[in-house]
């Protein structure tokens, strides 16, 4: 009765996983792969976890390779076994963090890169002989300056953050 009770405990939770990861456009299955191995005691193996989620294995190995790409498990060996094994990085603040730095720079990068493009064609227009077209030139080139200095303060901040957080874990 008892460890009926702790299962339901941990399946109410590896449910929530599976929403949470869903809230962010990934499978839910990904969040209870995720879920079962953060409450596991021990590394699972793909099947364990298929048959534990009751999703194929097939599923599971899809969607570990996701997990280790996001630092979220992580392959572990276990002595006298040939299989492959998991567990999960519990410090879920450490994930956090890693995750919006990784997002960041990659959508700094793409906005930056995107922004110098931009300027190089509004340097072009810059000889226009329309005032319509200066104006809007003009107004482009503050928000691409706006843009540049939202992307500075950001970068600040989650640099602050991390410090903050590095400190805090210690």
């Amino acid at each position: 009765m008892e460890q009926e009770r702790l299962l339901q405990a941990r399946d109410i939770m590896i449910d929530a996983f599976g929403r949470v990861y869903a809230m962010f456009g990934i499978p839910e299955v990904v969040g209870r792969i995720y879920g079962l191995l953060f409450f596991s005691d021990q590394p699972l193996g793909l099947e364990d976890i298929a048959s534990e989620l009751e999703v194929s294995k097939a599923t599971v190995s899809i969607h570990i390779r996701f997990l280790e790409g996001m630092k979220t498990v992580r392959k572990v060996w276990v002595k006298g076994s040939r299989r492959d094994y998991y567990e999960a990085e519990r410090d879920t603040g450490k994930i956090m963090v890693e995750h919006l730095q990784s997002s960041f720079i990659n959508e700094r990068e793409i906005a930056m890169e995107a922004a110098g493009r931009s300027r190089e064609v509004l340097n072009d227009l810059r000889q226009s002989s329309e005032p319509a077209v200066l104006q809007q030139v003009e107004l482009f080139a503050q928000c691409l300056d706006n843009l540049e200095e939202n992307y500075k303060w950001s970068q600040q901040f989650l640099q602050q953050m991390v410090e903050t957080w590095d400190k805090w874990k210690k």
